[in-house]
């Protein structure tokens, strides 16, 4: 198996060398990704990015329809931390707050400032943060694929954190955070985010219980900017684009020396048996241990081309001269596209589909062939190499 793998990235290398030398080819078979939503494995350490960003928000709690609104609203920013996992999905952790701003009855109340205003009403004023993480969801992406180069996404957002009063008498309160961000992308590395956000608070946030368990809430908005460090983007499978004339190469080259490599065995095992000196009646010796056969296929499918199905009518014809030998079909698939999963379940149907074919058309029995699967590969060479079926005598 060794050997052949030697001969196989050879075959690679030397069909390309052979592309170089050809100046004209007039018919390609050209292998595209067609899943706008595919992309690569994200590493750990891709995808992620801090932002920063700075506006306004308005407290709504118990008694604060009191003051008129331009007076409740009050200055905050955020920092972020997080990481896209998918071009769909990603987490964060954020740092918001700075000050709110309310109306009370009562002069006792938390966070009282000032004296008494024309109604008897009071203003407060307190210095808070609240730290939460959120689950964030690229609706562009999810409905539109994959696009590094998209000018404006919507991403909304959801989740759950905690708030903490910097001010006397300090208070804490369970927080659930949701909110839209809006991103336009000025390059590769920075954004442009106008996120819209909504919290919800446990009612003693604002020192005010209006008789029952209640909430509170605070409503903002914010501009801001986001860095993604390097490495950034997801990659997608690379298009692999390969002529007839160049598949037919490679295919005629690893027959051929997979073929020299089971007759140098053949030579070698007639060699190491004693020389008889004495005469003796000629006999013919078959061998039915037939050189591997490769059967290749395009990204994503177990279809077999015309011309795989005519290249293999050679091979159903040597089979047909040993009916008594047993085969394996081995199906492999290209590891750099789809998941492990994906291409066992792909490996399998490329061999078995090979089989279809011997028994259905060619009529080899069914008993004589064994399908096995390879899953997704990476040690033929060349991605298209990895996109095979390998036929051989079964050991």
């Amino acid at each position: 198996m060794k050997k052949i793998l030697m001969l196989l990235a050879f075959a690679g290398v030397t069909s390309v060398a052979s592309a170089q030398q050809t100046m004209t080819v007039t018919e390609y078979d050209v292998i595209q990704v067609q899943d706008k939503y595919q992309v690569l494995t994200n590493p750990f350490w891709s995808n992620w990015f801090f932002s920063v960003g700075g506006g306004a928000q308005v407290l709504y709690g118990n008694n604060d329809h009191i003051g008129k609104f331009r007076d409740r609203v009050a200055p905050t920013f955020n920092v972020s931390v997080g990481k896209w996992l998918t071009p769909g999905f990603g987490l964060r952790m954020q740092y918001s707050g700075l000050q709110a701003k309310g109306f009370t009855m009562n002069e006792t109340a938390n966070y009282v400032v000032g004296g008494s205003r024309e109604d008897g009403s009071y203003k407060q004023r307190w210095d808070y943060m609240n730290l939460h993480g959120d689950l964030m969801i690229n609706l562009n992406t999810l409905f539109g694929g994959y696009n590094p180069n998209r000018v404006y996404e919507i991403i909304p957002y959801i989740g759950a954190g905690w708030a903490h009063s910097y001010s006397r008498p300090h208070t804490d309160a369970a927080t659930f955070n949701a909110g839209v961000i809006n991103r336009f992308r000025l390059s590769n590395a920075v954004d442009l985010n106008i996120e819209l956000s909504a919290t919800g608070l446990e009612g003693k946030f604002d020192g005010e219980h209006g008789g029952k368990r209640d909430y509170d809430g605070i409503l903002g908005a914010t501009i801001g900017i986001t860095y993604y460090f390097p490495t950034r983007g997801f990659q997608r499978p690379t298009p692999q684009i390969i002529s007839e004339l160049e598949l037919n190469q490679m295919r005629n080259r690893m027959n051929a020396m997979a073929a020299a490599n089971m007759q140098l065995q053949q030579q070698l095992a007639n060699a190491q048996q004693p020389v008889e000196v004495e005469e003796a009646e000629a006999v013919v010796v078959t061998d039915s241990n037939i050189a591997p056969r490769t059967v290749f296929f395009k990204i994503g499918s177990d279809k077999l081309s015309p011309q795989e199905e005519m290249n293999l009518s050679y091979l159903a014809g040597r089979i047909k001269e040993f009916p008594g030998t047993t085969y394996t079909i081995n199906g492999y698939a290209d590891s750099a596209t789809g998941s492990p999963e994906f291409n066992q379940k792909l490996s399998l149907e490329r061999a078995q589909a090979v089989k279809d074919l011997l028994v259905k058309k060619y009529g080899i029995p069914a008993d004589n062939l064994k399908v096995a699967a390879g899953g997704g590969v990476d040690k033929f060479g060349q991605p298209i190499l990895n996109r095979v079926v390998l036929v051989e005598t079964a050991k």
